[in-house]
């Protein structure tokens, strides 16, 4: 410090008195500076006024000053008188900028001493100014100490702006934290009811949930054989009041559960868990080793066998158990989920030599059906609750109600629901009929849940779906609610792969028999073989292609029953034909214009009406829709046939107007016109073509028309099978397998006293379904009289 003072001196009184009180004030105590008198310094050369490194040397000494001692409170200077105030001003304007060195100094002039108690409210924005008259008046005393810390004052400027806020913050004595009381600790959320015997840790326990109110029945029997009678245990074998139960037992209680039951019996629980229920082992300490040892035979590490495969199991345990006399309890709802298992294999064992040879089921309907779908039958029989989802064309609805006879006569079921949708109830009556002969008594068919299925005497034992893939999910949960024990779903499109697949397990695995968990534990990019491996013993899903050749036959049928709606024909041809035929029986003689009337009215005797076209055309786009577009499509293209030149040309003409493009193959075109045709047609995705009988005998090439995969439909029904056979043949080469094919059949009796005739194999002439002879001889009238007859009869 000394070294500094050398360097510059004060030359000026009023230039010294600016400078002195800020650092004069901080060196020595208040008291000296109220009393010592101003003092005249000379003026400082110009060396010390072009210097500015006076100012680091100032910050030090604040420094060491606010270190050693407190900072005493500053007494208030003496009036100043005007005529010295007047001198200050120029010194001000002439002084630098040194503003931040300025506001530590003052921030300390005005720090409060130590011992308040209390801090001083924090200062309003109006002290600057009473702190820069503070100033002004300090600069008119004079200096306390020697004038060498006066020289070593760096120039103030005393225009400056007022100090920073965070500068004038006046420092008080720590405040000292609250503190806050402590809260008493939250009771726990569960508590224990009193027991009536507390002798032994080992028994049933109330365990109550003071948030819920709830209170749940636990069974404890070890540290890691317990059960709750709670929803969360119930599916998963697991929940949190068995570790809060045992967290409210004493230290003492917890040795004991971990030493072991102390009992010469045993007990066996139902459980669940992932989905499956297994059956769990509880022994005692005392319980006899053989017995031990038979019983943990075949158990995981947590002493559990699946419920599926333990009947067998418990049998065993059972019969050790008596001999040893141990006490072994069973649980109550062991035995119904044994009795699962148990009659799944019976069923099987009564059905195997038919599924061996499946012609022995032939006698059980009125009309045979392939062998593929008595398979399909059978196996949803065996399984009890399965889901059917052949291909398109395979027949489920055959195979459902195959099933549904076979239930009734094997397994003695008598009250069954169908719930499908109103769409389709007609072609269920038209099948019941055809295959059963009529429908069963028992049997119910609604749209949805009547309410006699919900009574109790009523209450059905077997529920059928059709079109369970069209269902939102409050339908589903409807259904679900009945609760049956056998049940069978059909859907119309394959269910591997759709987000909706767990649910429907879920329904049919209601017993929860392991395919439900076997589903779930399969990885999320798990493919449709991985499902159906995982699902075969409740889901039966095949594609045509999956099927040996001699188990498909040649075509795959359909039969589209059509409701052209509007009124029916006056008259028509039939009470023409009526009495032709009693003048033929009659004379056994028709003239040649008797003849030619009867050709004429047996023309118009097939529907024919705007309606029916109507109908047809409707029926063609949605079997576009279903069988080339859906998923899981049928066929590549379609192929339609007809007798007629003229219905197909109307119908072809009608697909147009709906935005069909479809091509034409008629009688009477070039080789040219018709290989342009079939290329066409065979060049575009999902195309239709329309052929007559005479345009496909006739076409040029001679070759076969379809594809692997073509769909045929008949738009008539012809007079005989042959022609039906023959489209076929045409179509898909002399030995089609498998060809999805749809007959377009008008509702009404005509079409339906056909079929039954062609059935029952009373057959037309073949000439009535070629060209039709002007004439007829007696041949031919012998030959068309008798078929006629019967079918007449039958309308």
């Amino acid at each position: 410090m000394s070294t500094t003072s050398k360097k510059t001196a004060p030359k000026t009184p009023t230039k010294a008195a600016t400078k002195a009180p800020t650092k004069a004030v901080s060196k020595a105590p208040a008291k000296t500076a109220s009393k010592a008198p101003a003092k005249k310094a000379a003026a400082p050369s110009p060396a010390a006024k072009r210097s500015r490194k006076p100012a680091e040397p100032v910050v030090e000494i604040v420094a060491e000053v606010q270190i050693e001692t407190p900072v005493q409170p500053v007494a208030e200077p003496a009036a100043v008188p005007a005529t010295e105030s007047k001198k200050k001003a120029p010194a001000r304007k002439r002084a630098s900028k040194p503003a931040e060195a300025v506001a530590e100094p003052v921030a300390e002039l005005v720090i409060e001493p130590a011992s308040e108690v209390a801090p001083e409210p924090e200062p309003e924005p109006t002290p600057a100014k009473r702190a820069s008259s503070a100033r002004r008046k300090k600069a008119a005393e004079p200096a306390a100490e020697a004038p060498a810390i006066e020289q070593a004052e760096a120039p103030v400027d005393m225009s400056v702006e007022a100090p920073k806020k965070p500068a004038r913050k006046k420092p008080g004595k720590p405040k000292a934290a609250e503190v806050q009381p402590e809260l008493p600790a939250e009771p726990p959320r569960y508590s224990l009811a009193p027991r009536e015997d507390d002798s032994s840790v080992f028994g049933d326990y109330e365990l109550l949930d003071r948030e819920t109110g709830a209170m749940m029945r636990l069974s404890l029997m070890g540290s890691l054989a317990w059960r709750c009678d709670c929803a969360a245990h119930r599916l998963q074998a697991d929940c949190e009041h068995g570790e809060a139960l045992l967290s409210l037992l004493p230290l003492e209680r917890v040795a004991q559960l971990d030493a072991g039951w102390p009992a010469r019996e045993a007990e066996v629980w139902l459980v669940e868990q992932d989905g499956q229920r297994w059956l769990q082992w509880v022994a005692g300490q005392g319980v006899p080793a053989a017995v031990s040892e038979l019983a943990r035979q075949g158990l995981n590490e947590l002493l559990r066998l699946p419920a599926e495969r333990a009947h067998a199991w418990l049998q065993a345990v059972l019969d050790a158990a008596r001999a040893q006399g141990l006490p072994l309890r069973v649980e109550p709802a062991v035995w119904p989920q044994l009795a699962w298992a148990r009659d799944a294999q019976g069923r099987v064992a009564r059905l195997e030599p038919l599924l061996a040879e499946p012609t022995g089921l032939s006698g059980l309907l009125k009309e045979a059906i392939p062998a593929y779908q008595w398979e399909a039958a059978l196996f949803a029989v065996c399984a009890g609750r399965a889901m059917l989802a052949d291909d398109l064309g395979l027949g489920q609805r055959e195979a459902a109600l195959a099933a549904l006879r076979r239930w009734q006569q094997r397994f003695g079921l008598e009250r069954a629901l169908l719930i499908a949708p109103a769409a389709s109830h007609a072609a269920w009556r038209r099948d019941l009929e055809r295959l059963l002969g009529e429908a069963p008594a028992g049997l119910v068919l609604a749209e949805s849940v009547p309410a006699q299925a919900l009574n109790g005497r009523q209450r059905p034992e077997l529920l059928i779906v059709d079109g369970v893939d069209q269902l939102d999910a409050e339908q589903l949960a409807t259904l679900r609610e009945l609760s049956l024990p056998h049940l069978l779903l059909i859907a119309a499109r394959e269910p591997l792969g759709d987000e909706r697949l767990t649910a429907w397990v879920d329904w049919l695995d209601d017993a929860r028999r392991g395919p439900l968990a076997v589903l779930r534990a399969l990885a999320p990019e798990a493919g449709k073989r991985a499902q159906r491996e995982a699902l075969e013993s409740v889901l039966l899903s095949r594609r045509k292609r999956e099927l040996q050749a001699h188990q498909l036959p040649a075509a795959l049928v359909q039969q589209r029953w059509l409701q052209p709606g509007g009124a029916p024909q006056a008259g028509g041809p039939l009470p023409q034909l009526r009495a032709l035929v009693a003048r033929w029986q009659q004379l056994n003689y028709l003239g040649a214009e008797e003849q030619r009337q009867l050709l004429q009215a047996l023309s118009l005797l097939p529907a024919g009406s705007r309606h029916v076209l109507s109908a047809k055309v409707e029926a063609l786009l949605a079997l576009k829709q279903e069988w080339l577009e859906g998923q899981g499509a049928a066929a590549a293209r379609l192929l339609v046939c007809a007798q007629s030149e003229t219905l197909l040309d109307s119908l072809a003409q009608a697909l147009k107007v709906r935005k069909l493009l479809v091509q034409r193959l008629r009688q009477g075109q070039s080789p040219e016109e018709q290989a342009a045709s079939l290329q066409a047609w065979r060049a575009e995705p999902a195309a239709v073509l329309l052929a007559s009988d005479a345009a496909l005998v006739a076409q040029a090439s001679g070759e076969v028309l379809g594809e692997a995969r073509l769909g045929l439909v008949h738009a008539d029904l012809p007079w005989g099978m042959g022609l039906l056979q023959q489209r076929l043949a045409l179509a898909c080469g002399p030995e089609p397998r498998g060809v999805p094919v749809a007959q377009l059949l008008v509702e009404g009796p005509v079409d339906r006293a056909l079929l039954v005739q062609q059935r029952s194999g009373m057959a037309f002439p073949d000439w009535l379904d070629q060209q039709m002879p002007t004439w007829l001889d007696e041949p031919q009238l012998a030959a068309l009289m008798p078929p006629l007859q019967a079918l007449l009869s039958a309308l």
